[in-house]
């Protein structure tokens, strides 16, 4: 029985190390890459940045601008930018991008285009969802493809197809710590929190529906998590407001601020979701990075505890012998 034991921990070992071969190469191939996509992102901030600031700075502090870009609609179709991760075995990081996008999805007409191989897998399957385009990989993609997807939103937004156009993409803030974000593509007005879709309209359904009990409880958490979530949207607008009054009427822009706007925006589209690309790909080998080391160290404690159960089984198994032995040459006498 004990010999069975020991061969059943002896196999589970050898199980949970090649296991941990795994991880740790994937661990070190992360590394690798996050090195050489740590240092694109950071290139690329500054000019998504920059890029970011200028049309905010032109579409709030100038007036008299005439452009389809800048106008507010009656929301009733909506389009998605999504970008995800080409692998999984990456912590939370396609999980918590999904979850930021599908808050604002389900009560309009929603079209998606995908970024990346796991977020077409999701939404080209969900109901309700019309996915339009996609680009396969977030590590092998060309700036075309961006160009081609921020011309297609463009288009569909001047044509009335869609109202408003959400990016969804992932901050690489340090290796170890990542933020999934939704920001407003289209239209060009920034000082506006975003509507949420039809997971806050199921919650508020549900809590004035007399049949549904919901716990106190639950009800606690909704309310604290939607008071924070409009603070944090308040402190957004404010944040714009304020930077617009700072830099109000600093610059002039030449011919004239409708055409640098005009000149600016189909650059500034494709440089703002080239960037969250970016952004998103080295959150991807960060977030990998960081759940197969702590993969890697469960491997090497779980391995440890079953080195220590077969000693166990092993010395038991010795003890038994001996004593089997002892009976033997006792019956003898």
């Amino acid at each position: 029985m004990a010999g069975a034991n020991m061969k059943a921990i002896k196999t589970r070992i050898a199980s949970v190390n090649s296991t941990k071969q795994i991880t740790n190469a994937m661990h070190l191939v992360a590394s690798s890459k996050l090195r050489k996509a740590k240092q694109a992102a950071d290139e690329s901030s500054m000019y998504f940045n920059t890029m970011y600031e200028t049309i905010v700075e032109i579409s709030m502090n100038t007036k008299g601008i005439n452009s389809e870009f800048l106008k507010e609609r009656e929301l009733k179709n909506r389009c998605h930018i999504i970008v995800a991760g080409d692998r999984g075995l990456a912590g939370g990081y396609n999980g918590n991008a999904f979850k930021e996008a599908e808050k604002y999805m389900g009560l309009l007409k929603d079209y998606v285009i995908t970024v990346g191989k796991k977020a077409y897998d999701r939404y080209s399957k969900m109901d309700g969802i019309e996915l339009i385009d996609s680009i396969e990989y977030t590590e092998k993609y060309s700036y075309e493809d961006v160009k081609r997807i921020s011309d297609k939103v463009m288009k569909m937004f001047l044509d009335g197809e869609v109202d408003e156009v959400l990016f969804t993409y992932t901050e690489f803030q340090t290796a170890l710590s990542q933020e999934a974000k939704v920001i407003k593509v289209l239209p060009l007005v920034f000082d506006t929190p975003l509507e949420y879709g039809g997971e806050r309209y199921k919650e508020i359904l549900e809590e004035s529906d007399p049949d549904i009990y919901i716990s106190e409880e639950i009800i606690k958490e909704r309310e604290e998590r939607r008071q924070r979530e409009a603070e944090e949207a308040m402190q957004f607008v404010n944040k714009i407001k304020e930077k617009s009054e700072k830099s109000r009427s600093k610059v002039k822009y030449l011919p004239s601020p409708q055409a640098v706007l005009e000149f600016l925006i189909p650059t500034y589209i494709t440089g703002i979701i080239n960037g969250g690309v970016v952004e998103s790909y080295a959150s991807e080998q960060g977030a990998r990075r960081t759940a197969m080391e702590s993969a890697t160290d469960n491997a090497n404690e779980m391995i440890q505890s079953l080195e220590l159960s077969y000693n166990r089984a092993r010395q038991s198994a010795v003890t038994q012998e001996i004593t089997e032995i002892s009976a033997g040459v006792e019956a003898l006498k």
